[in-house]
């Protein structure tokens, strides 16, 4: 069956509309050929792509909804994504996806339940199925390492500012660095390589842990700075090797 593009110019949305609604009844088209490809092309191959088993495009509402095996891609801010739904709202110039997203930008990943993506503001909001949590993966710069995972209820990527903001039963693991910690919130600074863990903060590293309830990770320095509530001491524990014990 013969592949269905539609390409249209962001300064030619409304037309693009018009023209639909004046083949489908009451302003809605669906068009459900396999695969069926909708592109938004602001300039050429770097606009934003949408391919999925169906998609409907509503004049009136200015949404077009995708389903099944949804597969966007967005070359220009070097994004691209997958999802069960995705409803991309043309005037707000937001993107739900919806079922079991993941998103993939210069090599770092998110995933979700659900995901919004505010289009100029370069954000996306993520949240968990019930009783699981959103999971994030950002490259370091160990060759062929695994890189830093953060899991939480909710996360928040910024692809402007370059901020990762993670809330709710935190949980980052760095096995280049035999690292591990908890905390409530981790705000995660990428161009200044910087993270800092807020609230109940617990990090562990090669059996030796420190405790705050805040503690700032320079990653290339390997330097933990913590800091704990008026009153309240810093603790830490440091496990240091007994050659006695182990001579024998």
């Amino acid at each position: 069956m013969q592949r269905l593009t539609h390409t249209f110019n962001r300064s030619f949305h409304r037309f693009w509309f018009i023209l639909l609604s004046s083949i489908a009844i009451g302003g809605t088209i669906t068009v459900s050929m396999y695969p069926v490809t909708v592109q938004a092309q602001q300039q050429k191959s770097q606009g934003l792509s949408i391919q999925a088993d169906t998609q409907e495009a509503n004049s009136k509402t200015e949404i077009v909804t995708a389903r099944g095996n949804v597969q966007l891609s967005y070359p220009s801010r070097k994004v691209k994504a997958r999802a069960n739904l995705a409803q991309y709202y043309i005037k707000q110039k937001r993107i739900v996806l919806t079922g079991n997203v993941l998103i993939v930008q210069d090599g770092n990943t998110l995933e979700g339940e659900s995901v919004i993506y505010l289009i100029e503001e370069g954000k996306f909001i993520a949240n968990p199925k019930v009783k699981q949590q959103v999971r994030s993966n950002y490259i370091l710069s160990e060759q062929g390492g695994k890189g830093l995972t953060i899991l939480s209820n909710t996360q928040e990527a910024n692809t402007k500012t370059e901020v990762a903001i993670a809330r709710g039963n935190v949980r980052l693991i760095y096995p280049d660095r035999k690292l591990q910690a908890r905390a409530n919130t981790a705000q995660y600074n990428i161009k200044d390589k910087q993270i800092v863990l807020s609230g109940n903060v617990l990090v562990v590293q090669d059996g030796s842990s420190l405790q705050g309830d805040t503690i700032t990770y320079l990653i290339e320095e390997g330097r933990f700075v913590a800091r704990q509530k008026p009153g309240i001491p810093v603790q830490s524990i440091y496990i240091i090797p007994d050659k006695t014990s182990s001579s024998n």
